[in-house]
């Protein structure tokens, strides 16, 4: 939950109109199960606590709710969810939105209801009447994804919450792994605090034998033989991607996306940017930055751009429907192969 949120709730500080938003879709939702928990007690929650679903229901519907006094308890607490009006989209058909009703509500919220509006994503739209006066007089959270430095920072804190230590490796692990999606690294992080237990230590060995791998992951180890030249253990790998039902051309996009990440650090390198310079530049991990800057010293900066060239060369093929893609990706290895 947002740091300065939470301090406001602890010290009683409870604001009549929330509106929470941004692209993290799960620290919106944590901040608002947080803020549920604190002013809506389970006992009051009867006949108290709603939930509306904006896109179907009218913003004024929500008003009349808020305007309802509580049914036995102190307070009411009312969330409107996905609120898409306040964005430039039309939104679902079929439903009218009142935003007057809103604004005149800002102006004299009732003192036993608490609103909460959420609303996912970077659209706002803040030449709109209703959304200036919102953001004037709700008390506002912007959530946004988090990436790099600030998703390590995250995951630390949360096991740290959990009485439980991370190795800096085990952590940069477990970001490859998982990468930045907040939802299963937050199922990771129950998963490895529980196996190490309070005051335990997450080592990089642990994180290898709990954390699933992904598709990302293995198609890195797929470039990485392609790279020291090990043919048999890529088309291994290969074959084991069908084997789990994966589609190649979605693999074929890793691999191409792979295989442009080298390029790129690689271009970067020889222009004497460093590799956290490099992750800034290109806006990701340093991470993943640091492994492809381990594979592309195999290759020279004409052999990466005639890689990448064949593999763009190979999805075309099967989007154009001139191969078959099992076949266009196994030929691409063979090429890849010989080309390195």
């Amino acid at each position: 939950m947002n740091q300065e949120l939470l301090r406001e709730l602890k010290q009683n500080k409870i604001h009549p109109v929330y509106f929470l938003y941004g692209t993290e879709r799960f620290l919106i939702e944590e901040a608002l199960s947080g803020l549920r928990a604190h002013v809506m007690p389970e006992e009051d929650e009867f006949g108290n606590a709603v939930t509306l679903d904006l896109e179907e229901t009218p913003i004024q519907m929500l008003v009349q709710e808020a305007e309802t006094l509580p049914f036995f308890g102190e307070r009411r607490f009312i969330v409107g969810k996905n609120a898409q009006f306040l964005t430039a989209s039309k939104g679902k058909s079929g439903v009218s939105h009142d935003p007057d009703a809103l604004i005149h509500y800002l102006k004299n919220p009732l003192e036993t209801s608490v609103v909460v509006l959420t609303l996912h994503g970077d659209h706002l739209d803040k030449r709109k009447k209703v959304v200036k006066e919102l953001l004037a007089g709700a008390r506002t959270a912007q959530f946004d994804s988090l990436k790099g430095k600030e998703a390590a920072e995250w995951v630390v804190r949360r096991l740290r919450e959990r009485q439980v230590r991370i190795d800096a490796d085990a952590l940069k692990e477990l970001l490859v792994l998982v990468g930045n999606d907040l939802h299963l690294l937050h199922q990771e992080c129950e998963k490895l605090a529980t196996f190490v237990g309070e005051n335990g230590v997450v080592t990089p060995k642990i994180v290898s034998e709990l954390v699933p791998r992904t598709l990302e992951q293995d198609v890195f180890k797929l470039t990485e033989k392609i790279a020291e030249r090990k043919l048999e253990d890529a088309f291994h790998i290969w074959h084991d991607l069908l084997f789990q039902k994966e589609e190649p051309v979605r693999i074929l996009a890793l691999v191409i996306r792979q295989f442009r990440l080298m390029f790129q650090v690689k271009t970067l390198a020889g222009k004497g940017m460093s590799e956290r310079e490099m992750a800034q530049q290109l806006k990701v991990h340093p991470y993943p930055v640091k492994l492809a800057s381990r594979q592309a010293r195999a290759f020279s900066e004409k052999q990466l751009r005639s890689l990448l060239a064949m593999a763009i060369a190979a999805d075309q093929e099967i989007k154009s429907g001139k191969v078959d893609k099992e076949l266009a990706v196994e030929r691409l290895l063979f090429r890849l192969h010989m080309s390195a």
